[in-house]
């Protein structure tokens, strides 16, 4: 079955099949007419009744050129490659050059389909001049490739495969897994040999062993499809293709669902920001769920299906983009997967040079829109088979599903070879959230904010039922982490003093209560200025948010300085800079009445003598409304 469909897409459809009776070369009407019956048998795929046709206006005309190569693509297609190439040697002498250079293409890319890549280079060696009906830039792909697959055939990497053990692999078809931080692998499963509908399964990894594996949710899972998901890398969020529901907007579409403690929620369909009346699906989500890359064969694209985009902002997906000749090409690109990282990306495509059928390849996000040239993960990560559905643990394995003759297909991994591993690499943090009040778990927001970039990092939240949350981040020197619960005081602290003893950490958020402050120590001003640092707006935003959340606080805005001034200037410089503030925070669009500021100069230090924690602000609660 890959032969019909490969041989279909890349050698399109013969120019003959587009001629007009009087082009044809052979002026035998019943050989015409047997030559056109059998081309409509063949664009429905009834293979061999064409063939046999052709058989009978070859015996009318054995100098028939369209008919020669017609049969000789139905034999192709018939997984018949030998007999085949006996047509090919029994006819060469018959057929114009440009037949013949299609014949020999044809099963030059068949045999490089099978990786039998020396048998190809010898077939597309002997090719001269034009070949029929074949368009120049895909025939320097494939005959670029067939070159390029022998070389790096000839230089395999040094992989090995596992296939995953049980309790795993105890379903006759399992594909497209992905997996979070904490090794919880969500994957498809379809039933009765591929004959029956998809639904998602979950099995939890604990060090080499796997849990059984059970069905996601029945609020996931009905008696339609359910398949090719990806779970954020913190575990919280799960993107799947749902196919045929009553809310759908085409034949496939991507929805939404949230953890819930032990369960998720109610799916919902992304709606037209990323769906459309056409195809999507195989998506994948970044460390923190709001990234997403798909895969759409929506039209006014770069090819066939293309990969996809869209950003979540304010709670809302904005509008998918196409990521551009940069990453999809005119044929088929599929199955993204970006690296909790968030700069490396990983995908398929049958476009580029390669080893045959669908390669994989990784690139690097250099900027907005902008992606590094993509290279080829080599041989024999890749060979003459189709490379889909991977994804990668932050530990550098591997997973994927690989089909066998059977029809059935398993799940393995491989080790990441190290010149693969992306150098951005990325932290693993547990934690739980509680209240100091009675240790109650607590639902909250989480941030972590890049002090020297001004940027958030990675977002999560802890669960309601038990106030626990996993963080993926990259690796960065200077990191604060941010907790947020209406009613509670915004938590600040160091992302290497939280996690100084090890990969968990229980936090304390304290009850918002008259007196409360919230201190703001990192590098907010420039040296002898009362403005705004460009790297103070991201924990200022941080601030207003919490505010945001609690209106019914009246505060107080204090400005502190150290000693290495005259405290006449400290006074008024702290003046101005809790003035800078309040209007920052004016600007947010927090009402101005709720707030006064102060300077207070070096008159309340936290330490002796100048240390860079005395020049901060104070943000404290004088009442609650």
């Amino acid at each position: 079955m890959r032969f019909f469909i490969t041989i279909s897409f890349l050698f399109c459809v013969l120019l003959a099949n587009g001629q007009e009776v009087d082009k044809l070369h052979t002026r035998n009407k019943k050989a015409i007419e047997l030559y056109k019956e059998a081309q409509s048998l063949d664009h429905v795929g009834n293979y061999y009744k064409s063939y046999n046709l052709l058989l009978e206006a070859l015996k009318r005309d054995d100098s028939f050129d369209e008919a020669i190569l017609l049969t000789h693509q139905i034999l192709i297609k018939r997984g018949e490659l030998e007999k085949a190439l006996q047509l090919y040697d029994e006819y060469v002498e018959e057929v114009d050059q440009q037949f013949k250079n299609r014949m020999l293409a044809d099963a030059a890319y068949a045999l490089f389909s099978e990786g039998k890549y020396e048998q190809a280079k010898n077939l597309k060696d002997q090719i001269e001049g034009r070949v029929l009906g074949l368009d120049a830039a895909l025939f320097e792909i494939v005959t670029s490739s067939i070159d390029y697959a022998l070389e790096g055939s000839a230089n395999p990497r040094n992989i090995d495969f596992e296939k995953l053990p049980a309790p795993l692999n105890n379903r006759s078809q399992q594909y497209f897994p992905s997996i979070t931080a904490s090794g919880l692998l969500v994957y498809t499963v379809r039933y009765n040999q591929g004959r029956g509908d998809e639904n998602l399964f979950f099995s939890q990894r604990d060090g080499e062993a796997w849990s059984q594996p059970l069905e996601i949710s029945e609020k996931i899972n009905t008696d339609r499809n359910e398949g090719t998901a990806s779970i954020s890398a913190d575990g919280n969020t799960l993107v799947y293709t749902g196919c045929n529901a009553p809310d759908g907007l085409g034949s496939c579409d991507l929805y939404i669902s949230y953890r819930e403690g032990s369960d998720w929620s109610k799916p919902r369909n992304l709606g037209e920001a990323v769906n459309t009346i056409h195809w999507e699906s195989q998506p994948s989500l970044s460390q923190d769920g709001r990234e997403l890359y798909f895969v759409s064969a929506r039209p006014n694209g770069e090819g066939g299906q293309d990969i996809y985009k869209s950003t979540k902002q304010n709670g809302k997906w904005m509008e998918a983009v196409n990521l551009g000749p940069s990453i999809n090409t005119r044929f088929d690109d599929c199955s993204p997967y970006i690296h909790p990282n968030g700069v490396n990306l990983f995908f398929a495509s049958r476009g580029r040079l390669g080893f045959g059928g669908y390669d994989l390849y990784e690139t690097e996000q250099l900027g907005q829109g902008e992606w590094s040239e993509p290279r080829n993960l080599g041989y024999p990560i890749n060979n003459h088979r189709n490379q889909v559905g991977y994804t990668i643990s932050i530990d550098g394995w591997a997973y994927y599903s690989d089909n066998h003759f059977d029809g059935s297909s398993s799940l393995y991994r491989f080790k990441l070879p190290d010149d693969l591993i992306p150098k951005q690499l990325v932290d693993y943090k547990q934690g739980l959230v509680l209240s100091a009040a009675d240790s109650t778990p607590l639902f909250s927001e989480i941030y972590v904010a890049d002090i020297a970039k001004d940027s958030i990092r990675s977002r999560t939240y802890s669960d309601f039922e038990g106030g626990r949350f996993n963080l993926v981040l990259p690796k960065v020197e200077d990191a604060n982490l941010y907790v947020k619960k209406r009613g509670y005081l915004l938590y600040k602290e160091e992302v290497d003093v939280l996690w100084e003893n090890g990969n968990e950490a229980t936090i304390y958020l304290q009850p918002i209560k008259k007196g409360e402050k919230l201190i703001l120590n990192d590098i907010l001003f420039e040296l002898n200025s009362a403005e705004l640092s460009k790297k103070a707006t991201k924990e200022l935003d941080i601030v207003v948010d919490f505010l945001k959340d609690n209106p019914e606080l009246l505060i107080e805005i204090g400005g502190h300085t150290d000693t290495s001034g005259e405290e006449a200037y400290n006074l008024n410089l702290s003046t101005e800079r809790a003035k800078s503030v309040l209007n920052y925070f004016v600007n947010k669009g927090l009402p101005k009445e709720t707030f006064v500021y102060k300077g207070y100069g070096e008159t309340m230090p936290i330490e002796e003598g100048i240390s860079p924690k005395n020049r901060r602000i104070e943000v404290s609660i004088l009442d609650i409304k």
